[in-house]
């Protein structure tokens, strides 16, 4: 069984994403970090092959340098999205 999520890992996700979203909590943390938007979204799009699962609320993690970003893919709303959920920076 893959869990409550509806696209949990290892549950059959299909396709990278390619459109990002973001919650309003990301959306707060990205400010917060002062990061560029493009630049997280640019990390989802081209190191998604590199994810690692998630135990947290978001399904999948994935890291440039010491930026971390977790995120749900696909989105419950769009199967082609990625919805950015957190990110932070690593010490």
């Amino acid at each position: 069984m893959c869990g409550s999520r509806r696209f949990a890992p290892g549950c059959g996700v299909i396709a990278e994403p390619r459109t990002v979203r973001w919650t309003d909590h990301a959306l707060a943390k990205v400010d917060h970090l002062v990061i560029a938007r493009a630049d997280v979204e640019q990390v989802v799009l081209d190191d998604h092959h590199t994810r690692r699962a998630n135990t947290g609320a978001a399904d999948w993690l994935v890291r440039s340098g010491r930026l971390v970003v977790a995120y749900n893919h696909p989105d419950q709303v769009d199967d082609m999205a990625a919805l950015i959920v957190t990110l932070w920076r690593r010490a």
